[in-house]
């Protein structure tokens, strides 16, 4: 039984999750070219503890909208006390770090780390933008870029040194996502991976975007090939190699969506000058704006005497300092500012409010380089973008860096299913699973594209394979029409319905019970399932009256009053599971 199409507005866009040769972004897809989203999750198990991914790259936006309930939680820190209370060697690291300049910042400094987080566990049904594959699972955000470009090999080797590390302390860190790449060799990163998969770490690695054969020009980390890596590259809405994806018949595993990729943005926030836009974040209870124009003019610490008359109906930058971020906007809102930057006095991000909810201006922070480099160049006509509309918190893009993250959260929901494998069986569940794709043959080492779908229920009996072995002891095999306990119910409707297919008792069974004119009705249920009640006063003439469709599961037990035989002697009830 497939998921029910979830209510992430955005969902309909996501064709790499569920692909009906719908259009998305100007192109058009081929009908079940994506990963089997729907089906796999309408497969997997009601509940189980969190399973994690580490992203290592430029930072994630932990306050995107979409992101925030799914970031990982370091609870044996306290955030912001400066004290590193849980003892291992990182201060304040409560969701994640920054490996480049050794703090606990691990915001985004560009964008790309978002989008990647966004596609493995972005929050799934809540009514907003999208979800990511694994939208159960948590995100630990491990920055390795200073400028949103470049990731030293230190930083890299010092974030996976950290997953080990985290995961040797009882941190359930399942997979890595590592989208990027280079030529350069390293043999501490390469033993750094190598030591993460002793620790039971899987390793996903971006084939790279320069259409090349990896069989004969090797990227690293993708080339290192050690036995706890899945080598990823992308294929487009037709089941085709994308035209930028690298490849390698012995080198590369897998193919999976990487091309027209929607997910999370970062980029909300900007300011714009001298023809070149650069990234800037937002403080607590900020204005917002779409953007606001005008000249910006130097306004030292923003104290009341800093800010000039020409400040007046323009943008106001203020250095960091000695006044709280609140004053700064407060005087600056007296001068007649119509928006205000910040920049930092020491480098990385600032992780700032305003205090109070208010009718301030928009504002925005910039690092300690952007506003040096700005400062002396005001006045100087300038744009602030700081944008609260969901509709700029998602953007397309392209890469062997976007299928990627697709394959980590594969490994996350493989986690979920099956907590009790080895990093080599699960990485079997994935390659062994994909789907045989022609454009793919002698280019992957597989053949195919990922399945998420078929790793659950790998021998396509509509039985997942975690549930064959919690009642068979057996993976595959068991016959979905076979009545083992005689109940009258099968296997597969006994799956469907979350019952025991052991126990004759375990059915699922309606119970009714008159209360004044109420009839008080309770079955027991199972997460994700949808319910419908029918009614009728004569068994011979069938159940001809639909009383409620759409009726959610609250797992273990649904309850529910009804009037439909108030004033009718008897009657009857049934209850229908539905698709």
């Amino acid at each position: 039984m497939d998921l029910r199409p979830p209510n992430d507005e955005r969902f309909d866009q996501l064709w790499s999750l569920h692909n009906t040769g719908q259009v998305v972004n100007g192109t058009a897809g081929e009908a079940q070219a994506d990963i089997g989203f729907l089906k796999a999750w309408g497969l997997a198990r009601p509940a189980t503890a969190d399973t994690i991914v580490a992203v290592i790259d430029t930072g994630v936006h932990g306050l995107h909208p979409d992101l925030i309930a799914n970031l990982w939680t370091n609870r044996g820190e306290i955030p912001g006390n400066g004290v590193d209370d849980d003892g291992n060697s990182f201060v304040d690291d409560t969701t994640g770090y920054d490996f480049v300049n050794d703090i606990a910042d691990s915001s985004d400094a560009r964008y790309h780390g978002t989008h990647v987080a966004g596609t493995i566990a972005a929050t799934g049904q809540n009514n907003r933008g999208i979800l990511g594959v694994a939208f159960r699972s948590r995100i630990m955000a491990l920055k390795a870029s200073a400028d949103g470009s470049q990731l030293p090999d230190s930083a890299i080797i010092a974030a996976i040194e950290y997953c080990t590390l985290m995961k040797q302390r009882g941190t359930n860190i399942v997979a890595i996502n590592a989208s990027f790449g280079g030529p350069d060799y390293d043999s501490l990163m390469r033993d750094a991976i190598e030591v993460a998969g002793e620790a039971g770490i899987i390793f996903c690695a971006a084939a790279g975007n320069d259409s090349a054969d990896n069989d004969f020009t090797p990227t690293y980390p993708a080339s290192y090939r050690l036995t706890n890596m899945i080598v990823v590259a992308a294929t487009d809405a037709n089941d085709n190699l994308a035209w930028f994806s690298s490849y390698g018949s012995t080198t590369v595993d897998l193919a999976a969506p990487g091309m027209n990729i929607l997910s999370a943005a970062s980029t909300i926030m900007t300011v714009t000058w001298s023809n070149a836009t650069y990234a800037a974040g937002d403080f607590q209870f900020s204005g917002t704006t779409t953007g606001i124009s005008g000249t910006i003019h130097f306004c030292g610490l923003g104290y009341p005497e800093d800010f000039p008359p020409a400040v007046n109906n323009n943008i106001a930058l203020v250095e960091r300092g000695d006044l709280s971020f609140r004053d700064k906007v407060a005087n600056a809102t007296e001068a007649g500012a119509r928006a205000v930057i910040i920049y930092n006095n020491v480098p990385g991000n600032i992780n700032g409010t305003l205090q109070i909810p208010n009718n301030w201006l928009p504002t925005v922070w910039i690092k300690q380089s952007d506003g040096l480099a700005l400062s002396p160049a005001t006045p100087t006509y300038g744009t602030v973008i700081c944008a609260a509309n969901v509709s700029t918190n998602y953007h397309f893009l392209n890469g062997t860096s976007m299928s990627t993250p697709h394959v980590a959260a594969a490994v996350a929901f493989a986690a979920m299913n099956f907590p009790g494998e080895t990093v080599a069986q699960r990485i079997a569940r994935i390659l062994d699973n994909v789907t045989p794709v022609p454009s793919l043959d002698g280019l992957v080492i597989t053949g195919g594209r990922l399945n998420l779908a078929k790793m659950v229920d790998t021998d396509a009996n509509g039985l997942p394979d975690w549930w064959e072995q919690q009642y068979f002891n057996q993976l595959t095999g068991t016959d979905p029409n076979t009545d083992p306990d005689s109940d009258g119910a099968n296997n597969l409707a006994e799956w469907i319905a979350g019952t025991n297919p052991t126990n004759a008792q375990s059915v699922l069974r309606l119970s009714a019970n008159k209360a004044g004119n109420n009839v008080n009705l309770a079955w027991p249920s199972i997460e994700g399932r949808y319910y419908r009640l029918l009614a009728t006063t004569n068994l011979l003439s069938g159940f001809t009256e639909l009383v409620q469709t759409n009726i959610a599961a609250t797992p273990p037990m649904n309850t529910q009053s009804n009037l439909f035989f108030s004033s009718k002697p008897a009657g009857y009830y049934r209850l229908e599971i539905e698709p």
